[in-house]
């Protein structure tokens, strides 16, 4: 593995597996650099009747207690879109990815596909400047494929996709939500799924190695982890960063279990 910071020449890599086990079960495997979390959904066709969460690797100690406020979604309502999940929870007391990971799984109950593949790749982007822990980072390229076909490109540089059309000009800030919104429901899961791999990919510039706590780390208060009551008792996982860089192979090896 590369253990030095910021990583270059390289990529991100984020592979997503949803797989129907039953009619009343599906399940939800996510792996990237810095996670690997699962999410099991159980349903009697119209309302969640069960949640359980797996967080086999994360960077924090307390991200595996996000299953406590995961339980709010028993008893709500099945959903079309992934991102419909933001009216059923606050996304800032979940575990981002998790609460993501949740509603891509749902989504697929509605599907009715039998099993989903995405891998996502993003671009290692050169560093031009630091702002404390934030950096200012060059052009990238991403890309998703879903179930081993491309499905969606992007090159992007700053907050903004420069192509191809019909995507170019189109802002990863403020707007974004309501651009997926007027997509049809398998491109805006895909964008939303390419723009948060983006982010993501943020974090290879930074050893997180070198933070003891998520308060350290210094992160705004937008998911369980970073919530100011338990920012300071978040302990880091070291050596929690892998590098996936060349290949997928070793990703989701257990993405057969059942969380």
């Amino acid at each position: 593995m590369n253990d030095t910071f910021p990583r270059h020449g390289g990529r991100l890599r984020r592979l997503i597996v949803l797989r129907q086990v039953t009619p009343g079960q599906v399940v939800g495997w996510l792996e990237d650099d810095f996670h690997h979390f699962g999410v099991t959904i159980e349903h009697d066709g119209m309302h969640i009747t069960a949640v359980r969460m797996a967080s086999p690797r994360t960077p924090w100690a307390t991200c595996s207690g996000a299953q406590v406020p995961l339980q709010a979604l028993v008893g709500s309502p099945l959903i079309n879109r992934a991102s419909d999940i933001g009216a059923l929870i606050d996304m800032r007391q979940q575990c981002t990815h998790v609460h993501d990971l949740a509603g891509l799984t749902l989504a697929h109950i509605k599907r009715g596909d039998c099993e989903r593949r995405y891998e996502i790749t993003v671009e290692d982007r050169e560093v031009f400047a630091w702002n404390g822990l934030h950096p200012t980072l060059g052009p990238t390229r991403a890309r998703i494929l879903c179930d081993g076909k491309e499905a969606m490109y992007w090159e992007v540089d700053n907050d903004r996709i420069t192509g191809p059309a019909p995507f170019t000009g189109q802002t990863l800030e403020r707007g974004f939500r309501q651009w997926t919104e007027s997509l049809p429901e398998e491109a805006a899961e895909q964008a939303t799924l390419l723009r948060r791999a983006i982010l993501v990919a943020g974090g290879r510039t930074i050893d997180h190695d070198r933070f003891n706590t998520a308060a350290e780390f210094g992160q705004p208060a937008l998911c369980f982890s970073f919530q100011p009551e338990r920012s300071h008792e978040a302990l880091r996982n070291y050596g929690a960063t892998r590098d996936y860089a060349t290949n997928a192979a070793n990703m989701l090896i257990n993405a057969h279990k059942i969380p």
